[in-house]
C-alpha cells in the first residue's frame, strides 16, 4: 500500500471497531450495560452522537446540518431534546419568511 494514499473505508471501520472493541473489554465489569453499546458502535453511530452533542452544547442547527451535508435542518432536528426541538420550532414559525 502506497503511503501517499491515505487509509481506506475498510481499513478506517477495522481500527474503529478495534477502539469500541478495547474500549468496551476495559468497562465491561464496572459498566456492561454501557461495554454493550460501545460493541454495537459504527462509524454512523458517531456520526449521531457528534451532531446530539454539538446541538446539546450549543452549536447552531445549521451548523451541524451543514457540518452532517443534510439537506434540511428538519432531518438534522432529529438530533434534538424535545425541549430543543420546541425552541427550534419556534424560532422558525417565528421568523419563517412565508408570513
Amino acid at each position: 500500500m502506497d503511503p501517499e494514499a491515505g487509509i481506506t473505508g475498510t481499513r478506517l471501520w477495522s481500527v474503529v471497531r478495534r477502539f469500541f472493541e478495547t474500549a468496551a473489554d476495559t468497562i465491561e465489569i464496572d459498566h456492561a450495560a454501557l461495554a454493550e453499546k460501545l460493541r454495537k458502535a459504527s462509524p454512523h453511530w458517531m456520526r449521531h452522537t457528534h451532531a446530539t452533542h454539538a446541538l446539546a452544547r450549543g452549536a447552531e442547527l445549521t451548523t451541524v446540518r451543514d457540518n452532517l451535508r443534510h439537506a434540511s435542518v428538519s432531518t438534522t432536528s432529529i438530533y434534538l431534546h424535545s425541549d430543543e426541538i420546541k425552541r427550534a420550532r419556534q424560532l422558525g414559525e417565528a421568523f419563517d419568511a412565508r408570513k
